[in-house]
């Protein structure tokens, strides 16, 4: 089998060289690019990475402006091939959020990947956000191969004040605890999400990232 060869999406959404450095430690060849391939260099990738920081709405005007939503909605997903978002990229797989809306009640429309919103938090016991630290992680068993050697309450890194519910309960992999539950990881076909940083979440992190390049064709 060859190495896989992962494009690392650079929409000025921050977090991305730390992102591209865990990748590189997988023997893999990362390239970052701040835009969109074309046809026939978006063939070669094996696995696209979509990480984020910030609000929803100013990640979906970067990704439309630089020409990534097209190309995600276009051409990657026609490929078949495994997709990542990490942290704010989870987030803009879902169909709309409401972070940094227009007004109130208002909401941003997003990739629609994974069908689902992002809405802020309400943790009970008056916790505070963000939600920032390290947390435990259930896994569903439809995580599959995606979850290989996690066991379930293993600590993951979380720096969030949102979260991605899933339109289908099908959809959430994993999920997590702060004042009440939230989706920790979403699924689709080949594309994932996760609301954690597995490039800051050390042997646990290095692990699922072995497991999402062990997917797909490379």
């Amino acid at each position: 089998m060859s190495q896989p060869a992962v494009l690392v999406i650079d929409a000025g959404l921050g977090n991305i060289g730390s992102v591209a450095a865990a990748l590189e430690r997988h023997s893999c060849n990362v390239q970052r690019l701040a835009e969109p391939p074309g046809p026939a260099a978006t063939a070669g990738f094996s696995h696209a990475v979509l990480p984020g920081v910030g609000s929803f709405t100013a990640g979906m005007e970067a990704l439309c402006q630089r020409g990534w939503a097209d190309w995600l909605l276009q051409e990657w997903v026609s490929l078949g091939q495994p997709l990542l978002g990490i942290c704010l990229g989870m987030q803009l797989l879902a169909s709309c959020g409401s972070e940094d809306a227009a007004s109130a009640g208002d909401v941003t429309t997003g990739l629609d990947l994974i069908p689902g919103t992002v809405e802020r938090m309400h943790p009970n016991g008056g916790l505070p956000l963000p939600h920032v630290g390290w947390n435990t992680v259930n896994w569903a068993p439809s995580a599959h191969s995606l979850a290989e050697g996690l066991t379930n309450g293993g600590d993951f890194y979380f720096v969030h004040s949102y979260s991605f519910t899933p339109t289908d309960s099908a959809h959430a992999l994993a999920s997590a605890g702060y004042g009440g539950d939230f989706t920790a990881v979403v699924g689709r076909s080949e594309c994932y999400g996760v609301q954690f940083h597995p490039e800051k979440s050390q042997r646990l992190g290095r692990q699922f990232l072995s497991n999402f390049l062990a997917l797909g064709r490379c």
